[in-house]
């Protein structure tokens, strides 16, 4: 029986790969969720018509960052991270990979940032960047 509780939860002295893995795969998919809910309300602002969408979309996008893109950015990372874990975990379902789980979870995890990093790229030239 664990004595230590949630404080023990935040102990990271010990822990390996897999407890990170485990960690984060939990916290990138309720970013996911929380951020499915909020595009889900914001869109809802829709329903009272486009001055209502266009006053809310003005209000939180500030200065030359535009908040949206940071925001699609860090969502991108989060996706990237989620499904490449959540690739190595149904391989590992099957048997594939168990006895290398720690090189399954960084080539997994190594392949999926390249492919972020030519994500943002493309997104960035669909953006009008030069």
């Amino acid at each position: 029986m664990n004595k230590t509780g949630i404080a023990g939860w935040f102990n990271i002295k010990d822990k390996g790969t897999g407890y990170f893995a485990f960690a984060f795969q939990r916290f990138s998919g309720l970013v996911i969720v929380i951020y499915l809910y909020m595009h889900l309300i914001f869109l809802s602002s829709l329903l009272d018509g486009r001055t209502t969408y266009n006053s809310l979309v003005q209000n939180i996008t500030y200065g030359p960052f535009d908040i949206f893109i940071v925001m699609d950015m860090l969502l991108a990372l989060v996706i990237f991270y989620h499904g490449a874990n959540g690739i190595r975990l149904a391989l590992n379902e099957f048997g594939i990979g168990l006895k290398h789980h720690k090189l399954f979870f960084y080539a997994y995890e190594s392949i999926s940032m390249v492919l972020l990093v030519l994500f943002l790229y493309y997104a960035y030239l669909f953006l009008g960047g030069h």
